[in-house]
């Protein structure tokens, strides 16, 4: 039976512990500053050093930061030894512009994934131990709507963020008595370091959004740091195995659709 006493206002991080990787920009630093806000401690983890502007905002909490390649085998000390409560995995790339699975070679799998998903593994593990010794702990991995639908030229990455999703719900299953909550947030058309949406979509096309996404768009990072939010904190605390979309309703309402000249799109200039 869960706690009865009710919830309570202020900072819902107070005293928690937080890692979060590829935290120096973008929905990573997002994640981080909405964290600090609410009184975590937060570690990022990153391959890049933030910019002096990224965690100017954080109040309550504090964030400090290490250098790390998360396709390296081992996992730095320092983030154990930060004993977290929160761990978001964040860190997840493409790598390439599309190209057909054909054409693609082994050590393009292989980077893959490193970066998508293997990385998870070894950094979930080396933080469950402590968590289940503490009784607490809330996993927050970061997938793509194209976990749960196709993305025509990305195949291998596509695998692996589903794998990722996977790998989300039967780990949920196998700590949940262990005080341990895993959960998945699959973003789509978030403008982001990787997809530019105010660089990509020309302005002319600016109009047609509410076309590409039932809320239109597109979103911020911080429209992910909320739902983070709320997964990491007690308001979810009967909440594990899931994922939540952060997408604008892509996932609900469609899909991909070709282009006459070739290729696909997920933003088409003629509904």
């Amino acid at each position: 039976m869960t706690d009865p006493t009710p919830f309570t206002p202020g900072p819902l991080l107070a005293s928690r512990r937080a890692v979060v990787t590829g935290g120096a920009a973008g929905i990573g630093a997002a994640v981080a500053r909405v964290f600090a806000t609410h009184g975590a401690q937060v570690l990022v983890a990153d391959i890049e050093q933030p910019g002096p502007a990224e965690f100017d905002t954080a109040a309550g909490g504090a964030i400090t930061t290490i250098e790390w390649d998360v396709r390296t085998a081992a996992c730095p000390p320092a983030i154990v030894e930060h004993r977290p409560d929160i761990l978001v995995n964040n860190v997840g790339h493409y790598l390439q512009p599309p190209h057909t699975f054909a054409t693609n070679s082994q050590t393009l799998w292989e980077e893959l994934h490193e970066i998508n998903f293997g990385h998870v593994l070894r950094l979930t593990q080396a933080v469950v131990p402590g968590m289940s010794e503490r009784h607490r702990g809330s996993i927050i991995n970061l997938t793509t709507v194209e976990a749960h639908r196709a993305i025509p030229g990305h195949s291998v990455y596509s695998g692996y963020k589903a794998a990722l999703t996977g790998f989300t719900r039967s780990l949920a299953a196998e700590v949940g008595s262990d005080g341990i909550r895993v959960n998945a947030i699959a973003p789509d058309l978030i403008e982001s370091v990787q997809v530019p949406y105010a660089e990509l979509v020309p302005e002319q096309d600016v109009p047609l959004w509410p076309t590409w996404s039932p809320l239109g768009g597109p979103g911020r990072p911080e429209d992910v740091a909320g739902v983070a939010l709320f997964l990491a904190s007690d308001l979810a605390r009967f909440v594990t195995g899931g994922t939540i979309h952060v997408d604008g309703g892509t996932h609900a309402a469609g899909g991909w659709v070709p282009r006459q000249s070739g290729g696909w799109t997920n933003r088409p200039r003629n509904p």
